[in-house]
């Protein structure tokens, strides 16, 4: 989406925000602790936080050109900076809607074309929040590559400037450590990912996806207000993007959510980053707004709180946002599948605790009073659970080429949520008689689910054995079957299959099943018979016996010479009992050697001798 922005003028009877929540707030939060606190869960400090630059630049207005219907002012004329990689004006006040801000910047030593900085002032922080007292209007923040110049006009009819127009210049730079996590990022919360899913009320298990934390890419958790607000539910998730630049590699997004932090807090002076959650183009998803108290050491899990966000203005409230970083109203995603399938897997997670349905529609009442959201104050928004940002604002966000791809996110987010048995896994599933092995069987229950394992014969369905309990916390069912029945005697080659059976207090899951094979190698063939096809062709085919587990391949050999020598094995085509010979010679004894194969091995090997008639 677009970034967010509301303003609220300061008054003479309000505290400065920037005093209130980074300085006095802070010195409350570290002074009255847990007791005062103690609602909100917390998060340790963190040390890395790699330099972010954040130059401002004073205006200096020059009237370029002028007539009845437009006006051309030089905001910043054309200035050698250091290097940066964001530029993002703010002000206060109403920007008149005809106002354009364009941009060039100097990259390698060469200037670039002129670019328009887009806003909108439908986005942002809820107008009567307390967060919004001290915020700034804005422009969506321009992603460059590293530039050291920069030049900004403005077209309007009237050629005023908003009020305190500020530039601002953020930088950057890629670590090795965003490096280092971006080569192990698909390694992340893999030990966690089962302890920290999420469970609908219809015991469906959503496993948490991989979560790049903003200790691992960098947020200096000082910007932000210590106390972060907090709902007390999730009623829906909207998806925006960032309009940014899609020239980025995989280790430059985590500076570009150091960039994009530092102009939320520093520039736009909003309490923390406005998304709670950032997905790059290539489907790593980023926490963005931190829901956990500023230094307590206790851990807290902010990605799973509601925590109040500044992005969908009138709607923040007991709501949460994805955004894409990139601009997907110019540029369409270029890799859809990884950004469907993350975004999916982030809505399922945050939506399976309420038991939202992503086709459902969600009913929000609006606090906006910017006049343009779709939604004004008091009115009820009805909008799907899983909504883009233009479903409810007056925005193109997140994108003509981003929004088609909401009906493929709502369908995978609700195969996620689909209540069934997760992970199941039974091993090893063929065993030979002769040489049995214990069978492990794994899956993952929901907490508090009520489960049943049972072991049947597939031909009789005559139940052996059976396994129940109630799983504590969502964690893996682990049991072993021995290959034994109730009574402890061991169970014959045959077929079997392995039933989990589980259910949440009302809610039955389906029920999931899985054959295991206890076989042998194949018995020996049978029935070889000749038959003669032409002066010098034959044919022979024999029987295979009924095994449980049937043979997958034939072979066969030839000796002219009474059985003395072979000729190599030749494996029959697509594996039928038969094998046609040619140049045989009239009145020759041929000997035939036939076995089987399957899983488990081979067959004991038949011998036949025939005389070419």
């Amino acid at each position: 989406m677009r970034l967010l922005r509301h303003g609220v003028r300061q008054n003479k009877y309000m505290l400065p925000r920037k005093k209130c929540f980074r300085t006095l707030c802070l010195s409350l939060a570290i002074a009255f602790g847990s007791s005062s606190l103690a609602t909100v869960p917390s998060q340790a400090i963190t040390g890395y936080t790699p330099e972010v630059t954040v130059q401002s630049l004073a205006p200096k207005l020059v009237l370029k050109s002028s007539s009845a219907s437009l006006k051309t002012v030089q905001v910043i004329a054309p200035t050698i900076t250091k290097p940066f990689s964001v530029v993002g004006l703010t002000w206060l006040g109403r920007l008149p809607s005809d106002t354009v801000f364009t941009v060039r910047v100097r990259e390698a030593g060469k200037w670039s074309s002129w670019n328009e900085l887009h806003f909108d002032d439908d986005h942002g922080v809820d107008p009567e929040s307390l967060e919004s007292n001290g915020t700034r209007f804005g422009t969506d923040p321009l992603m460059t590559a590293v530039a050291d110049g920069i030049q900004i006009n403005m077209k309007s009819k009237s050629g005023i400037a908003p009020t305190d127009l500020k530039v601002d210049l953020v930088g950057s730079q890629e670590t090795q450590q965003d490096r280092s996590l971006v080569a192990s990022t698909r390694t992340f919360g893999t030990a966690g990912n089962l302890r920290n899913a999420a469970v609908t009320p219809a015991g469906g298990v959503v496993l948490r996806p991989n979560i790049v934390t903003r200790a691992q890419w960098g947020a200096n958790e000082t910007w932000r207000d210590p106390v972060p607000r907090m709902g007390t539910t999730i009623l829906a998730g909207f998806v925006h993007h960032t309009a940014t630049t899609n020239k980025y590699s995989p280790s430059q997004a985590p500076a570009q959510m150091r960039s994009l932090y530092a102009y939320f807090t520093k520039s736009l002076n909003y309490a923390d980053m406005g998304y709670n959650f950032l997905v790059d183009q290539y489907g790593t998803v980023y926490e963005g707004r931190n829901a956990c108290n500023f230094g307590d050491a206790n851990p807290c899990d902010g990605p799973s709180l509601p925590v109040i966000g500044a992005h969908t203005a009138g709607l923040n409230l007991n709501t949460f946002a994805i955004s894409a970083i990139g601009n997907y109203d110019t540029k369409r995603p270029s890799r859809p599948a990884a950004m469907v399938e993350a975004i999916a897997s982030l809505m399922a997670w945050k939506l399976a605790p309420y038991g939202l349905a992503p086709n459902s529609n969600a009913e929000i009442i609006s606090t906006d009073t910017s006049g343009r959201s779709k939604y004004g104050d008091g009115m009820k928004a009805i909008t799907p659970v899983i909504s883009g940002h233009r479903d409810v604002g007056k925005t193109a966000c997140p994108g003509r080429y981003l929004y088609p791809y909401l009906p493929k996110i709502r369908a995978r987010a609700t195969e996620l949520l689909a209540p069934v048995i997760h992970e199941v896994r039974v091993t090893p599933r063929l065993i030979d008689v002769n040489d049995p092995k214990p069978v492990n069987i794994s899956a993952i229950i929901p907490a508090g689910g009520n489960w049943t394992l049972t072991v049947s014969d597939s031909i009789t369905h005559e139940v052996l054995k059976t396994a129940s309990g109630t799983q504590i916390e969502t964690g893996l069912l682990d049991y072993t079957w021995d290959g034994t029945t109730a009574l402890d005697l061991p169970v014959l080659a045959g077929r079997y299959l392995i039933t989990i059976n589980a259910a949440v207090g009302d809610a039955v899951l389906p029920a999931t099943t899985t054959e295991v094979v206890i076989a042998t190698k194949p018995s020996i063939v049978s029935d070889i018979e000749y038959q003669k096809l032409g002066r010098t062709k034959a044919q022979i085919t024999w029987s295979n016996p009924a095994d449980v587990l049937p043979a997958t391949s034939q072979y066969i050999r030839v000796s002219s010479n009474g059985g003395k020598t072979y000729g190599k094995w030749t494996k029959t085509s697509k594996g039928l009992s038969k094998a046609t010979f040619k140049n045989w010679k009239k009145g020759r004894e041929y000997y035939l050697q036939v076995r089987s194969a399957n899983s488990l091995g081979r067959s004991e090997i038949l011998t036949k001798k025939f005389i070419m008639r």
